[in-house]
């Protein structure tokens, strides 16, 4: 792999990246171990603080792991992971990952009354319009998962913005972003079960009107942009049955 130069712009999510590259040229049957920090930023162009946040990040996601004394080397069983719980991936990727073909129904997209405890988590002004959003995901026609989205009206523009919002179907983030400019980088998730019919207004739908009763993951959370200011409330219910999450967890254990 040759040495280059990157951008100044977000060096240690580039270098994150190039190194995934690498990870794609190693053969991994025969060994796994990753080359020596300081070669690394040679062979990437950045300094060896970049090249260790980076490997910081890659192993925070279970892809590396280090051996004191030995090196740092590739988790070949995460490479093998469908469905990553972190970092989070699109819904659409998530289900062809699993196997199926994607298709997205558009729900409404509409100013609703303001809802406080929400305004709040969004530290929305007190004269800002909320809007809420929602999709539903299918897999290979079957129900797999409905996202019911808040924001500020202020990030979109007026009413008339609303109708960039099919644009966007696979993610409500590049619509945010087209609009505003804000680019989501992080998120604070509750994580729960609840019931289909617990879901208030699903039954709505034509794809989900003869869903039977099922438990569902339930995903709540603040989704943060660049400089950690939240952007949206993100409501997520997923089908398990089809979207199968898997993590990789480091044990943090006194012995």
């Amino acid at each position: 792999m040759s040495s280059h130069k990157l951008n100044a712009f977000s060096l240690s999510d580039q270098a994150r990246f190039e190194i995934q590259k690498y990870i794609g040229t190693m053969d991994l049957q025969k060994d796994n171990k990753l080359p020596r920090e300081e070669r690394l930023a040679e062979i990437i162009g950045v300094s060896r603080i970049t090249i260790r946040q980076a490997l910081n990040d890659l192993a925070a996601e279970g892809l590396i792991f280090r051996r004191q004394g030995r090196g740092t080397f590739v988790n070949v069983d995460s490479l093998n992971i469908k469905v990553h719980f972190n970092p989070c991936m699109e819904f659409s990727q998530m289900i062809k990952n699993s196997g199926y073909e994607p298709s997205v129904k558009l729900g409404d997209i509409k100013k609703i009354p303001r809802d406080e405890a929400v305004c709040s988590l969004l530290h929305m002004g007190k004269d800002e319009e909320l809007v809420v959003s929602e999709k539903i995901f299918l897999a290979d026609g079957q129900f797999c998962a409905f996202c019911r989205d808040y924001f500020s009206a202020a990030q979109v523009g007026d009413e008339a913005s609303f109708q960039e919002f099919s644009r966007y179907e696979d993610s409500v983030f590049k619509y945010i972003y087209h609009q505003s400019g804000k680019k989501c980088e992080w998120d604070k998730v509750e994580i729960d079960t609840i019931m289909s019919s617990e879901i208030e207004g699903l039954p709505g739908y034509e794809e989900t009107r003869e869903l039977p009763d099922m438990p569902l993951l339930y995903l709540k959370g603040v989704n943060y942009d660049t400089s950690d200011s939240p952007i949206m409330y993100a409501n997520e219910y997923i089908n398990t049955s089809i979207i199968k999450y898997n993590i990789i967890r480091a044990k943090n254990m006194t012995y």
